[in-house]
């Protein structure tokens, strides 16, 4: 998937997930609905890195996220701290676990 094609594909269905319309996100980040749906159709050229900032910040999501080909990678941010880094490594060593198995 070419790049303009992944970033259309994820923004519609973030934004979706977000149950943000079109307009409702242009106009939180600055642009238009026209523009927004240019961008989800791969049409729209040279969006700008503070526009995919904005929209990321709007969706709560990293650029990666929105950036990435495979829609099925799963970006996970964990704070450890003393308390729970032998929780957090439990965690872990069943999620290794559990991808052996498959």
């Amino acid at each position: 998937m070419k790049e303009k094609q992944a970033l259309a594909f994820n923004l519609k269905r973030l934004r979706q997930a977000k149950g943000l319309t079109q307009e409702a996100l242009a106009k939180k980040v600055g642009l238009t609905e026209d523009t927004i749906s240019k961008i989800e159709l791969g049409k729209q050229k040279n969006i700008g890195l503070k526009y995919l900032s904005l929209i990321c910040r709007e969706l709560n999501i990293s650029i990666e996220e929105l950036l990435m080909e495979d829609a099925n990678y799963i970006s996970l941010k964990i704070v450890v701290s003393g308390k729970n880094v032998e929780t957090l490594k439990n965690i872990a060593a069943e999620f290794t676990r559990a991808l052996t198995k498959k």
